[in-house]
């Protein structure tokens, strides 16, 4: 990939499986001089955040001060969890079989948990598991906020999760990475950035809630001014931060 990489504004990876997605986007960030995205990742992270943030909202919680769990570490779930402590500045729960999961983690400042403490003790709780039928509505507590997002069945069904007293549920069909990769690719080349940062991926999340229709969680990702504006948002920390090499002079007129 590196010999190929000249040729190429930017690098999407998709369905690597961790831990080697870590490894092998780690070391070509670090080899080479264009955007490299693993959207398993960094895509599904931005729209599970830009969920919750509107989740939150029509639960009447504050994300920032809630108790995060997140249930399975693979390449979504660590940079769910990544995602979300950079954003509220929080330790997030999180659980997982593999030892080696837990320990990134730790790593990267959250706490290894159990599935039943983080049924127990967390405000929001996300599971990308992979395991049907994990969660039971005799775990969920009144007032929780569950995503089980693991496709093409679920931890738990929402419908049983509200029933079972959660202020709010979805699964994975509410939750589709389509809304946040185009625009981030785009707004990386444009602006001709060597690599994306936490905060570049934090602005699309926050620009895609904020485009939500009314009683949406989220826009449709057929809506192209979803893109356009991901985008301009991902160009703007660009720029702010000294990572663009393009002339943005323009960039930001509709």
């Amino acid at each position: 990939m590196t010999h190929i990489a000249p040729t190429f504004g930017a690098i999407q990876l998709e369905d690597i499986s961790a831990p080697r997605c870590f490894e092998i986007e780690d070391e070509l960030i670090r080899r080479l001089d264009i955007p490299v995205m693993h959207d398993d990742q960094h895509g599904t992270g931005v729209v599970v955040m830009a969920t919750l943030i509107n989740a939150s909202k029509m639960a009447g919680k504050d994300l920032n001060q809630s108790q995060i769990g997140q249930i399975g570490l693979g390449a979504a779930g660590l940079s769910i969890s990544k995602m979300l402590m950079h954003h509220t500045g929080k330790p997030v729960l999180g659980a997982d079989l593999s030892e080696d999961a837990v320990n990134r983690l730790k790593k990267a400042g959250g706490i290894p948990s159990t599935l039943k403490e983080i049924m127990q003790k967390a405000d929001i709780v996300i599971a990308t598991t992979g395991v049907p039928g994990l969660i039971k509505k005799e775990m969920i507590r009144p007032g929780q906020i569950i995503l089980a997002l693991s496709n093409p069945v679920p931890e738990i069904d929402p419908k049983e999760a509200r029933a079972a007293g959660a202020a709010f549920a979805a699964d994975g069909t509410a939750v589709n990475n389509i809304l946040g990769f185009p625009g981030i690719l785009r707004g990386a080349v444009d602006a001709n950035i060597p690599r994306i940062t936490t905060e570049m991926y934090a602005a699309a999340a926050e620009t895609i809630a904020g485009l939500a229709p009314k009683g949406a969680l989220v826009p449709s990702p057929l809506n192209r001014k979803v893109h356009h504006k991901v985008a301009q948002a991902v160009a703007k920390v660009a720029l702010e931060s000294g990572l663009a090499r393009a002339d943005l002079t323009d960039y930001f007129e509709d």
